[in-house]
């Protein structure tokens, strides 16, 4: 799994191995997301409950596109909204290319759970 950088993969390994859930793929998907940006992180903890995530508690006002972008694709994929279309994601001018992988590779999460973030837990 290809991460933006070394703290993103610390950030959200930790957040997940530290989590003593079973957590379903599209919540460890869209932290995988919410902690690629400092900035978006800091904001979604307050959302991130046990193995929940409610997001009209993280705030959207202020962010930049990017992170925005990375907020809606995590709800889109967490919730099954429709706050980014395949358009959107597709669009060369409108998608930085890291950003497209981020989500891309969110996709693979939802697939994957946690062997595609390298995270191996024993549930009993």
């Amino acid at each position: 799994m290809k991460f933006r950088n070394p703290k993103h993969a610390t950030v959200c390994k930790t957040h997940i191995i530290k989590n003593p859930y079973r957590l379903d793929n599209r919540f460890i998907a869209a932290v995988y997301l919410l902690s690629a940006n400092k900035e978006t992180w800091f904001r979604a903890r307050n959302g991130i409950k046990e193995d929940q995530i409610d997001f009209s508690l993280i705030p959207k006002s202020g962010l930049t596109p990017y992170q925005y972008a990375i907020v809606s694709a995590a709800q889109d994929i967490y919730e099954d909204t429709r706050h980014l279309t395949l358009y959107d994601i597709g669009d060369m001018y409108l998608m930085e290319e890291d950003l497209f992988d981020l989500i891309i590779n969110a996709l693979r999460i939802c697939k994957g759970g946690y062997e595609m973030v390298g995270v191996i837990k024993k549930f009993n």
